[in-house]
């Protein structure tokens, strides 16, 4: 296993309570990349797209997401920290038509999926500003620390076997010769392992990787910025999004806001441009929150598949026993769990009937084979 954040650990935890020995590596810390600056936020159910391959992989990891925290918190013996009073989203003028085929479509497949107007928002989070003509609620979608989650699969993983190695990047590979291939060495500054299945799951750093495999993973760096303040005065409620911004409750009177959605950004660091731009739109939805105290601030990037749908997910062209899981974008969390699933089934049957693994695999054959 390449890359230990929420994926990678996910599908070790996968892959170890199903009996495989299990080794992840890392360069870097536990959930270091863009699962540590991630806000949690499972848009499973309130993805507005009515249907389609994405909004099927999202609703069957959305399924297993409580089920495995239920499986995780026995294992470990601990609670975890769940949102579970749902997500929340603002309506502008003329939004809610939009959303009637996805409504029909929830509510014909057993998803709760609401219309709520502006006073029945009001009712379910006070505070919030009152000239919008409405929100979408979702009961049932989720949000978790991406961290906290993150540490919970690595312990349990360790408990059922699994080995990690942090601060330990992949420095070359040893490979067969002549196609289809197969990678049989792993190199790392301190360690020398062989592979019987590899699986790429390192976010940003599966490119790189991929290009010592002769392999193309074109992964896009998209940059968010996020900061944690104190709001003692806001109730716990639902997730409360507009647009690309969230209003993510943590339960201690604190809250995380953002995150910015940065293309082509000229610096990883947060900026005090943007960062002004995201409370001042938290501000605008929430009044009360210009009293609040600034905490924390951070910024990340998140691995968007360039060209192709994210994730990319499936056996590596040309390789017989390298598999992918990696540039999720913006729902690594919410797809960690039916992640992890595929990979397992790839790697103890070749195949899963979990998803239709051709719209997620390298899209463009020809400059993803073998160099």
């Amino acid at each position: 296993m390449i890359g230990c954040g929420v994926v990678g650990c996910a599908i070790a935890y996968e892959l170890a309570v199903a009996g495989l020995s299990v080794i992840g590596i890392d360069a870097g810390d536990p959930a270091a990349g863009s699962t540590g600056a991630a806000l949690g936020v499972l848009v499973g159910i309130s993805s507005q797209q009515p249907s389609g391959d994405v909004v099927n992989l999202r609703l069957k990891s959305l399924e297993r997401f409580d089920p495995l925290i239920a499986r995780l918190e026995a294992d470990l013996g601990r609670s975890l920290p769940v949102n579970r009073r749902g997500l929340l989203q603002l309506l502008k003028e003329g939004e809610a038509e939009t959303w009637q085929a996805t409504l029909l479509a929830r509510q014909a497949a057993g998803y709760p999926l609401h219309l709520l107007s502006p006073s029945e928002v009001g009712s379910l989070q006070p505070g919030l500003r009152t000239d919008r003509v409405g929100a979408i609620f979702s009961p049932q979608d989720r949000q978790i620390q991406p961290k906290l989650l993150t540490q919970a699969l690595f312990e349990a993983a360790q408990r059922q076997g699994a080995r990690f190695f942090f601060h330990q990047p992949v420095q070359r590979f040893k490979r067969s010769p002549d196609p289809p291939f197969r990678v049989h060495v792993v190199y790392t500054p301190d360690l020398t392992l062989s592979a019987g299945q590899v699986v790429l799951a390192a976010g940003l750093g599966s490119s790189p990787l991929a290009d010592e495999l002769g392999l193309r993973v074109p992964l896009q760096a998209v940059k968010g910025q996020a900061l944690r303040i104190k709001a003692p005065n806001l109730l716990l409620g639902p997730v409360i999004t507009d647009e690309d911004l969230h209003l993510v409750p943590l339960g201690d009177g604190s809250l995380w806001v953002g995150a910015t959605v940065e293309f082509h950004a000229p610096q990883p660091q947060p900026t005090l441009l943007a960062l002004q731009d995201v409370l001042a739109r938290a501000i605008a939805l929430c009044p009360a929150l210009a009293e609040a105290t600034l905490m924390e601030h951070w910024a990340g990037q998140r691995p968007r598949p360039a060209g192709q749908r994210a994730p990319i997910l499936g056996f590596a062209p040309g390789y017989t026993n390298l598999c992918l899981a990696t540039g999720h974008y913006r729902n690594g969390v919410l797809l960690a769990p039916i992640t992890a699933a595929i990979t397992r089934d790839l790697l103890l049957k070749g195949e899963t009937e979990l998803c239709d693994l051709e719209q997620f695999t390298l899209r463009k054959r020809e400059e993803a084979s073998p160099l």
